[in-house]
């Protein structure tokens, strides 16, 4: 990380409502028992990019980032007889990087239901796997692929850069069965329900990190795509709705008049509409009495997926989206979810427009919702969801990671601890000024436990956790009090996903993002968050109420700014302004303190407040932004109640009452 050091560092303020002035040196006695780290351990491979400009120390893409570019033309058929989907596909792969490539990897991510496949989840049934009948690569006919999840296959020739080589698959596997909705991230419901994901033969990532992505898929972690274009054609029972990535190409082909006319109303009002379905499903399709081909494009994503059912009704609502206008939200449910979730795609078209507001406009031309068996699990331009499944994070996910592409198999903070923290922009939209789930007194005990791996740990493809999820949501609640503001926060994790819209950003370039864009020095806050299971646990050591002073400690690794909100004894006041800080009201201040006062060491400080009245009431972090075990001892008398203060309306993130025993 940077060396630099701003002196407003660590404020948990908004600059409007603070003056900030220089502290003096009153303030001791002070205990040095603690070594507080500034920096980040760079890896080879990061360093690596810096010096060959693929990535600037910024934390921007460099120069010279590229990444490859890999196209799809799919045909598929599914047979509800016998639950197999088959097809064959073209892939273009284009070498964009600066060396020549000598091998492809593919991704065979259905053979995780193998009997025999290693995995980390259980699996409802066992299939044969993604069956590859033919493989051929330019033209030269391949071996084919063993029952792992990723394979190497070398190139007839060495792929010079900026060529391109072709793939050739024809393959079928059948899917799983699921009627206890297995989180296996596709499924079907008997023979008529089909979410249909992880789906054909893939090209793995090749980046400029880590060359060629050799990870297994074994059901736990997610995943890291390329970006290209999809060109998909669906064969599938007339009558059959079908929901995907991609905008459908031929409505007129499987669409009934009437459901073309419902389309065309709702397009032209932007009302919500009822399209096609109910108990008119089996009219939804065509005249063909048998089959129906659906062709959907998809340009600039990183996966492909799809729903199908005859049992599907496809509801439709409006997103508005900054810059682009309306872009259609499509929801495909079976008759009990639509009954008791009607209103799922105005909910999902609100949603749309509230991230695109805060952050980058939404990318692609469409949303559809596809219900099955899977409850929530996300991909470009669609989502999994049933039975009032978690709408708003899936919704958050198509920022994260489907626009801002990391590598989620490594690295899931950036996205599940993101889209997590992005629930509660709705929240604040609706009015609300607190509610983001509260920094439980237990949080940092449970982040010191052996059993709890860093966020950034030597394995990183494990099963979801509460590193992926918990964890780095606090993480923003935390930056929020350390930059100046949660407005600050999401500006800046604005400015972030449109410098990698579409592309691959790993952690050492958001860290280095976030710290120029603030223009601070955060490697501290990175080195505790990420690095180790480091808390703060701060407390109020002792009160002199006449003289005005309060000692603070801080007993865990990580430091912080310091932050109190600090009451006059009944009848006190007017009380006069700190240093630092800003006056809640004639009686009350705020007081801070740069998190620089903890860099020497000190794990306590005395402050003399000099506030011209006796103090009555003090409260350590009130708005419960840093993580600590006990926050019972964060208040004083240390059975008053807490005070929480408002802090930068309407993105408070503040925490529910404190109850001590």
């Amino acid at each position: 990380m940077n060396s630099r050091c701003v002196p407003v560092a660590g404020l948990v303020v908004a600059s409007a409502w603070l003056t900030v002035t220089a502290w003096t040196e009153a303030d001791t006695p002070r205990t040095q028992d603690r070594e507080i780290r500034r920096s980040v351990p760079i890896p080879p491979s990061v360093s690596r990019a810096y010096a060959d400009s693929t990535r600037s120390p910024d934390g921007q893409p460099g120069p010279r980032y590229w990444q490859l570019e890999v196209n799809y033309l799919i045909h598929a058929r599914l047979d509800p007889t016998t639950s197999v989907v088959g097809g064959r596909e073209t892939v273009v792969v284009h070498n964009a990087s600066d060396a020549p490539l000598d091998e492809v990897r593919m991704r065979f991510d259905q053979n995780l239901f193998r009997e025999e496949a290693p995995r980390t989840i259980s699996v409802p049934e066992y299939t044969d796997g993604m069956v590859v009948t033919a493989l051929s690569i330019d033209g030269v006919p391949s071996t084919l692929p063993g029952p792992e999840t990723n394979q190497r296959f070398p190139l007839p020739e060495p792929l010079a850069p900026n060529d391109s080589s072709t793939i050739e698959v024809e393959w079928h596997f059948r899917v799983p069965l699921d009627e206890r909705s297995s989180a296996i991230r596709l499924g079907r419901w008997a023979d008529s329900v089909y979410q249909v994901a992880q789906w054909y033969p893939r090209v793995s990532v090749h980046d400029d990190l880590n060359g060629w992505d050799t990870a297994s898929y074994h059901g736990g972690a997610e995943f890291y795509n390329n970006f290209g274009r999809f060109e998909v054609f669906l064969d599938v029972p007339a009558g059959w709705l079908v929901g995907a990535t991609g905008e459908l190409q031929n409505p007129e082909a499987v669409l009934t008049v009437e459901a073309l006319d419902a389309l065309r109303r709702s397009r032209a009002t932007g009302q919500p509409s009822i399209i096609a379905g109910g108990s008119g499903r089996r009219d939804a399709a065509l005249r063909s009495p048998d089959r129906a081909i659906w062709h959907f494009v998809a340009d600039t994503v990183s996966d492909f997926a799809w729903g199908a059912s005859d049992r599907y009704e496809w509801r439709i609502a409006w997103a508005n989206i900054p810059g682009r206008g309306r872009i259609p939200v499509h929801v495909f449910q079976t008759a009990p979810d639509a009954v008791a979730y009607p209103s799922a795609a105005v909910s999902v078209a609100r949603y749309l427009e509230v991230f695109s507001q805060r952050l980058i406009p939404y990318p692609f031309p469409q949303l559809s919702i596809v219900e099955g068996p899977e409850r929530g699990m996300e991909y470009p331009g669609l989502f999994m969801s049933s039975g009032g499944g978690p709408l708003a994070h899936e919704a958050a996910h198509e920022w994260f990671p489907l626009t801002v592409g990391s590598d989620e198999t490594r690295h899931a903070f950036m996205d599940e601890g993101f889209a997590t923290a992005m629930t509660s922009l709705l929240r604040t939209d609706a009015g609300a000024q607190s509610q983001n789930p509260r920094l439980e007194p237990q949080y940092g005990a449970s982040f010191q436990s052996d059993r709890a791996p860093p966020v950034l740990s030597a394995d990183n493809q494990d099963r979801l956790t509460i590193k992926s999820y918990s964890r780095p949501r606090h993480l923003l609640r935390m930056l929020g009090g350390v930059v100046g503001g949660d407005d600050t926060v999401w500006a800046v994790l604005s400015d972030y996903a449109a410098a990698w819209r579409f592309r691959h950003p790993s952690p050492w370039d958001l860290m280095e993002f976030v710290s120029e864009a603030v223009d601070q020095d955060l490697g501290w806050f990175w080195y505790y968050w990420l690095f180790e299971n480091a808390s703060v646990d701060g407390s109020i050591v002792d009160v002199v109420p006449n003289r005005g002073t309060v000692t603070v400690r801080q007993d865990g690794a990580m430091p912080s700014p310091v932050v109190l909100a600090v009451q006059c004894s009944s009848g006190g006041g007017p009380v006069g302004r700190p240093d630092s800080g800003y006056l809640l009201d004639d009686s009350t201040v705020v007081v801070t303190r740069l998190v620089d006062e903890w860099f020497d060491g000190s794990s306590q400080l005395t402050l003399d407040l000099d506030l011209g009245c006796e103090i009555g009431r003090v409260t350590w972090d009130p708005a419960r932004r840093f993580p600590d075990r006990d926050a019972c001892d964060n208040v004083w008398p240390a059975q008053s109640r807490p005070m929480l203060v408002p802090q930068w309306p309407p993105q408070a993130w503040l925490d529910g009452g404190l109850v001590c025993e």
